[in-house]
C-alpha cells in the first residue's frame, strides 16, 4: 500500500527513495478526504500541531510556515512579535502574522526539551489552569522523574504550591 505524504515545501532532499526514514506524521481528516503530513523531527510536529490551533490556519499553510526556518527561529520571532519572517511565506499576510503571534506568544519555546513528549501536554494542562507560560514551563521541567503526565502535572502543580 502507498500513502502520499505531505512535507513541508523545500524539504524533499531529506527523504531518499528505496531508504528507510522515521517520519513524525499528523493524519488530518476531513469530510471529504484524508491527509497524511509528514516531519522530520518531533519539534516540527509540535509546532505544526500548534499553528493548526490559530484562528484561520490550515495544514497547508501551516506547512507553508514552517517552510520560512528553522523550528527554533520561527519560534523565537514568535516570541518576539516578530511578524516579518511569517508574512514572507505565500498567503500569510499581515493579520495572519498577528493571529500566529497573539495565540502562540509564550507558548513554545523549551517545548521540545530532550526530546520529552509529554512536557507539551503538562505546560498546556498547566496554563489551563491559569499559571503563565514560563512558571508552567519551570515547573514541567522538574518533573521529568515521575513515571505518567497525571503524576508529572500533579509534581508540578506542588512545585508551584497548589495541591492536585
Amino acid at each position: 500500500m502507498t500513502f502520499k505524504i505531505n512535507i513541508i515545501p523545500g524539504r524533499a532532499d531529506k527523504f531518499v527513495a528505496g531508504q528507510d526514514k522515521k517520519v513524525m506524521t499528523f493524519l488530518n481528516v476531513r469530510e471529504d478526504a484524508l491527509e497524511l503530513f509528514g516531519f522530520d523531527s518531533p519539534a516540527e510536529l509540535s509546532l505544526f500541531e500548534r499553528l493548526l490551533t490559530v484562528s484561520g490556519v490550515g495544514p497547508r499553510l501551516a506547512l507553508g510556515v514552517l517552510s520560512a526556518g528553522q523550528v527554533s527561529d520561527l519560534e523565537n520571532a514568535i516570541d518576539r512579535g516578530d511578524a516579518a519572517l511569517l508574512t514572507k511565506v505565500s498567503g500569510v499576510g499581515t493579520k495572519t502574522a498577528e493571529r500566529i503571534i497573539v495565540d502562540l506568544r509564550g507558548k513554545l519555546n523549551d517545548l521540545h526539551d530532550a526530546g520529552d513528549t509529554d512536557l507539551s501536554a503538562i505546560i498546556d494542562a498547566l496554563i489551563g489552569l491559569g499559571y503563565s507560560a514560563r512558571e508552567a514551563r519551570d515547573a514541567a521541567r522538574l518533573t521529568a522523574a515521575e513515571e505518567s503526565v497525571e503524576n508529572r502535572i500533579r509534581a508540578a502543580l506542588k512545585q508551584l504550591g497548589r495541591k492536585p
